[in-house]
């Protein structure tokens, strides 16, 4: 680690995650990991630094008007829907408004303002509060980073009101920039990956790549509390070398795998535990790495050892495993130190589409997986990815008519693309569109080869799949599967003042309904 040529009285900094809209927030997959790297390392070099993580100081969200560039979804709404099979029924901002968002910020006076950005499609709520920021003082130095911002950094660039943009991995640029922008002892263009303005003109630094295993900060989070359990999320790894065209992990991490020692994990993890264990409550520590499976023994180590220092422990990985890495011996390894549930990413069950995606599968082995794993009472939760290219609708229905055989609850990624993702580098079509068309929500046919109707509706059978699964079912919600059955067509609760009720929902794909319903039942 560089030793800071720290000033004698101490920039103040603040890092800031920016607030979110969308039709919905899942707040304990919201870990903010990269931004209190961020936070970690301006600490190390002398700032007086503060994380703002604005989407965590609101339990529920506020409900807005939906953006004009995704209006097309209104039509899918259905005023009081209600239960299991409903599809979104608001737009919402979880976290304050921009402008009271920089009322927080100008009234920690900071020189430096970092403000993260989680994914593109959540590009208009960075550049909001950078906006904002300003109008309150121009002088506050404004750094946008962030998965969102690896992406297409020029799109954050260009808005007036930011400065700077870091690229890729706080751990290899941001000691550099701090070296250049507090101490001038380094010009800005050996900075890594870095780029900015200069006198009307946007420059770019020739250094560029990511950060070495050794530099990779550990970093955890409690995400979650109840009066009983607390959960908290933590990342082993660094890149994916599988090279699927789908994945846009390989633009802020590479493709080069790394993992960063189990002790400092073990040391983050630990400060956590220690106070947590002297509550008496159930920790649940969820793994936010996409690859941790390339590295089974180290996995293995971190689980056992976390185990032995900590007392009784329970694991997730919820941003999913890699089910082609695991052996049912593997599995049972994992449930033996603590694996509570297994999360799978399917992509598909049309093994030619992933096959020309670079995505190798095995459905064979996939299946043996998932049965395995069941057999043994752990729950487990497959995803697959509706819109890829090469997709259609007789293979979506072939997905969920695999899914709905196996014992597995079914989870529904929309295909969504990101500036630089393979087959989207052109920039020109992330300029004619806002960021929120790249949200999975959106359902955007970005590879038209499922149109909107499809995906929604790809969404709502997703759903009553899982009802179908259900051990413990109303006897509405019964009378609600009968009739789908029976109908061959798509209904859902509505609740008004009279009650709830049944009606079939107005707008979705009949005939993709019909094709899965008629194959669920030949097969059953």
């Amino acid at each position: 680690m560089s030793v800071p040529l720290a000033p004698c009285t101490p920039l103040k900094a603040v890092v800031v995650v920016p607030p979110v809209r969308d039709f919905y927030f899942t707040r304990h997959r919201f870990s903010s990991l990269g931004a209190r790297i961020v936070l970690g390392i301006l600490k190390q070099y002398g700032l007086e630094a503060t994380l703002l993580d604005f989407p965590s100081m609101s339990r529920n969200g506020k409900q807005i008007d939906i953006p004009s560039d995704i209006a097309y979804l209104g039509k899918y709404m259905v005023p009081g829907e209600t239960g299991k099979l409903s599809y979104f029924t608001k737009y919402q901002i979880f976290g304050p408004p921009p402008e009271q968002c920089a009322q927080k910020i100008h009234s920690l006076s900071p020189t430096l303002c970092f403000i993260s950005c989680f994914a593109f499609s959540y590009g208009s709520e960075l550049i909001d509060i950078s906006r904002n920021v300003k109008k309150f003082n121009p002088a506050v130095t404004v750094v946008a980073g962030g998965a969102g911002v690896s992406a297409y950094p020029l799109y954050f660039l260009r808005d007036t009101s930011v400065d700077f943009v870091l690229s890729g991995e706080a751990e290899k640029g941001l000691r550099e920039f701090l070296k250049a922008f507090v101490n001038k002892e380094l010009p800005y263009d050996r900075v890594s990956n870095l780029q900015w303005k200069y006198e009307g003109n946007f420059r770019a630094s020739p250094v560029t790549g990511f950060a070495d295993a050794s530099a990779i900060e550990p970093v955890a989070s409690k995400v979650y509390e109840t009066k009983n359990s607390v959960f908290i999320s933590t990342c082993l790894s660094r890149g994916c070398p599988s090279g699927c065209k789908f994945c846009s992990n390989k633009i802020t991490h590479g493709t080069t795998f790394r993992l960063t020692t189990s002790e400092k994990v073990l040391s983050k993890l630990e400060g956590f535990l220690i106070d947590e264990k002297g509550q008496n409550r159930s920790i649940l520590i969820n793994f936010e790495d996409d690859n941790m499976l390339l590295a089974p023994e180290y996995l293995i180590d971190i689980m056992r050892e976390a185990q032995d220092r900590f007392g009784a422990l329970s694991f997730l990985a919820e941003n999913g495993i890699d089910y082609r890495l695991l052996s049912p011996g593997f599995a049972d390894h994992l449930i033996s130190l603590g694996m509570t549930r297994f999360n799978f990413t399917l992509g598909s069950a049309d093994e030619s589409i992933l096959e020309n995606l670079k995505r190798k599968s095995s459905l064979a082995h996939f299946e043996t997986i998932v049965r395995h794993i069941a057999s043994r009472g752990i729950p487990v939760l497959s995803y697959f990815i509706a819109g890829l290219e090469g997709d259609s609708k007789d293979s979506t229905v072939d997905t969920l008519s695999l899914l709905s055989t196996l014992p597995t609850s079914v989870g529904l990624s929309m295909f969504y693309a990101v500036p630089n993702l393979a087959g989207f580098e052109n920039m020109s079509r992330f300029d004619a569109i806002a960021p929120s068309v790249c949200n999975g929500s959106s359902a955007y046919p970005w590879n038209g080869t499922m149109s909107t109707d499809e995906l929604v509706t790809t969404f709502r059978i997703s759903r009553y799949v899982n009802l179908l699964k259900s051990r413990e079912k109303s006897e509405m919600e019964m009378e609600l599967l009968r009739k789908i059955r029976s109908d061959n067509r798509l209904y859902t609760f509505v609740k008004n003042k009279k009650g709830t009720s049944i009606i079939e929902v107005p707008c979705y794909d009949r005939e993709m309904v019909r094709m899965f319903l008629e194959k669920v039942n030949t097969s059953s």
